[in-house]
């Protein structure tokens, strides 16, 4: 939806910062290739709660009844709850859960000003917000694992458990070099195997869902702000030419499959 951000992750795959948000005449064609292949819309950035019409966005779709998936820090859901039950699954990614980690893993961008605590806190918070108000709407945790959070990430474990959170699916991710800023990521965030797999089974230990584990490089269908259809950083095709066409491109993908399954292991039940 925006490229724009409330944190600044040096280790970040999302678009560029300084691209602008999804205009109304992309989102349209967006909504009505979703309502063709009859699939859902992930919402996502950047930080898509910082769109200036991300209020507008979602009730569009809403009314056109297309299942929706929210992506985010969590830091602004707060000023959203009323809009929480539209969504299928709310992504929420947190990063550590102490004032050092927090603090490399996940800096404020310049125009913004969070207590390092507030950056995992006040997730946690709304999370708990969520449970109540909206005790159906499933909640997926994220976290990328590097070289120096894994064990501020167990004891996040801990502290969700002792919180009664109530988190349907943890998606842990190994951290890659991949596309976009995290091409240029330092080495410091790149995990062995060996610790990636020991982290998810300590967190398994505290955490009441599932743990689902993300080795190595992963490919993501997404549609930039600009229109394009894209996995990383190659463009398939346009959400302004033929559906059919585009539709049939989608499909004819060798990593197509893996996509597919990967959506579905991480959103199904």
């Amino acid at each position: 939806m925006t490229g724009k951000c409330n944190f600044s992750c040096p280790y970040c795959f999302g678009e560029d910062v300084k691209k602008q948000g999804i205009d109304a005449e992309v989102y349209s064609r967006v909504l009505r290739f979703a309502e063709y292949c009859g699939t859902s819309i992930g919402f996502t950035g950047g930080e898509p709660l910082l769109h200036p019409d991300f209020r507008v966005l979602v009730e569009k779709a809403n009314k056109l009844n297309i299942p929706l998936i929210l992506r985010t820090n969590g830091m602004l859901l707060g000023e959203y709850m009323d809009l929480i039950n539209y969504f299928i699954w709310i992504g929420i990614s947190i990063d550590g859960a102490d004032e050092k980690t927090v603090k490399r893993m996940r800096p404020s961008s310049s125009t913004f000003d969070y207590s390092e605590d507030d950056k995992w806190l006040l997730p946690l918070a709304n999370i708990a917000e969520i449970n109540t108000k909206n005790p159906e709407t499933k909640i997926l945790l994220a976290s990328l694992v590097s070289s120096f959070n894994a064990q501020s990430l167990v004891k996040l474990a801990e502290i969700i458990n002792s919180k009664d959170l109530k988190i349907s699916k943890w998606k842990l991710y190994q951290f890659t070099r991949n596309n976009f800023r995290s091409l240029y990521a330092s080495e410091r965030f790149e995990t062995s195997l060996e610790l990636f797999e020991q982290t998810a089974k300590a967190i398994a230990l505290s955490f009441k869902g599932n743990v689902i584990s993300k080795q190595g490089n992963g490919n993501c269908l997404l549609v930039d702000t600009q229109g394009n259809v894209r996995i990383n950083e190659s463009i398939i095709g346009t959400v302004f030419e033929n559906f059919d066409r585009l539709e049939s491109k989608i499909r004819n993908l060798t990593m197509f499959k893996q996509i597919s399954v990967n959506k579905v292991s991480t959103y199904e039940p």
